[in-house]
């Protein structure tokens, strides 16, 4: 019954993760909420910057991968590690596109 438990719950944070990674759109206000609340979030903390950014493809991966470095961070910077002013920083990179 415990093995039947802690399969749903790693189901249900693979799909929280998967959902989370999936909603990222080119809006820099709902970037700001979400990575904002993300930050807090356990299950969505641990997310690579660059994976959430790049992964639906509506920003290309050597772009954003260049953007992050020219800002202080890299591709394997996690949501946990962001600053508010890393935040800010991406809302204005996104609001260029």
């Amino acid at each position: 019954m415990k093995l039947n438990n802690f399969d749903t719950k790693v189901t249900s944070i693979h799909e929280k993760r998967f959902s989370f990674i999936n909603s990222f759109s080119l809006d820099f206000e709902s970037l700001e909420k979400k990575l904002s609340s993300a930050i807090t979030d356990n299950e969505l903390n641990s997310i690579r910057l660059h994976k959430y950014m790049t992964e639906t493809k509506l920003l290309g991966k050597v772009e954003t991968a260049r953007y992050l470095d020219s800002i202080g961070l890299n591709e394997n910077t996690t949501i946990k590690d962001l600053s508010d002013q890393d935040i800010m920083n991406l809302s204005k990179y996104l609001e260029s596109k």
